[in-house]
């Protein structure tokens, strides 16, 4: 989009006339739907920009469910060390009213607990062992999310899911801002649900952090909609897009980030899409791939 810019602006007519005046228009209107449509076009976002522009972002599921438990601070730090573009992470409330980082809306599957995390506070919660299933991880536990912002302070992308279904937990947008207002990069902050009311009301409250909507479907008329919530990212599951729906969104203006997309033929097949981000449970085989297949058709 910048060369397209500098190409507009350098457009220059000698003589104001109606004649090449209107050549100008024309040529600057045409550079600029080249621009919209064109394939391999980044939508116009800070937060979603790859270190390696040809490439797609590499977002870490969970913080990399392959290498430590899933949504703990050993994963977040890992990738923070592999230099992964971002984690995603998932956000449910406790009896107590802290927004705890994890998957489930109960702690039986990762946790050496059982219960629903609404009935439960955070004292309770932060005595559990989050490495249920990996022997060298017995001494991790739950974080906050307020713990993952401190980690992480601004150094890579951050996707907030907002878990807000089965279980509701009223207010969990206005908890979110709470804790977001003191941080510094916010254009580094993309928040995500199922629910696409929440993030509905989160935009309405705080438009300058970038919203994006999960969904598993191609949809008809994606522009509209996402502009209805304020989206700047569409989040599709893999296996529920084709080329010419991420074709559509990029035309409306929207990052598409595909999830959960693991092993090298699943990659390449992504990347040949023309997807912005890849959302993977191994995100230092992602990036080594990447680096191997750095001049092959279908990287951007």
């Amino acid at each position: 989009m910048r060369s397209s810019s500098r190409d507009c602006s350098g457009i220059r007519t000698n003589r104001f006339s109606s004649t090449g005046f209107s050549i100008s228009i024309i040529a600057a209107a045409v550079l600029v739907m080249a621009a919209v449509s064109g394939p391999g076009v980044r939508p116009a976002f800070a937060g979603l920009q790859s270190s390696a522009l040809k490439n797609p972002l590499v977002i870490a599921h969970r913080g990399g469910r392959q290498w430590a438990p899933e949504n703990t601070m050993a994963a977040f730090r890992k990738s923070l060390e592999a230099g992964a573009d971002g984690i995603e992470l998932d956000i449910h409330k406790c009896k107590t009213g802290e927004l705890v980082v994890i998957h489930d809306e109960t702690v039986d599957r990762t946790t050496d607990g059982k219960g629903f995390i609404k009935d439960m506070t955070w004292n309770d919660l932060r005595k559990l062992s989050a490495g249920k299933g990996h022997a060298d991880f017995q001494d991790e536990h739950l974080p906050l999310l307020s713990d993952v912002l401190a980690l992480v302070d601004g150094k890579m992308l951050i996707n907030i899911e907002i878990k807000n279904a089965p279980v509701a937990y009223p207010g969990i947008e206005d908890d979110l801002i709470a804790l977001l207002k003191g941080y510094k990069r916010k254009d580094k902050i993309l928040v995500s649900s199922f629910d696409h009311e929440v993030i509905r009301r989160f935009h309405t409250k705080m438009p300058e952090v970038a919203i994006g909507f999960l969904d598993s479907c191609i949809m008809a008329d994606i522009g509209d909609y996402a502009s209805k919530l304020g989206a700047k990212a569409w989040h599709p599951g893999y296996g529920d897009i084709r080329a010419d729906a991420v074709s559509q969104a990029h035309q409306s203006g929207l990052a598409v980030n595909v999830w959960t997309v693991n092993g090298n033929k699943n990659w390449a097949e992504a990347i040949s899409m023309g997807v912005d981000g890849i959302v993977t449970d191994d995100p230092a085989g992602l990036i080594q791939y990447l680096g191997k297949h750095k001049g092959d058709e279908g990287t951007r």
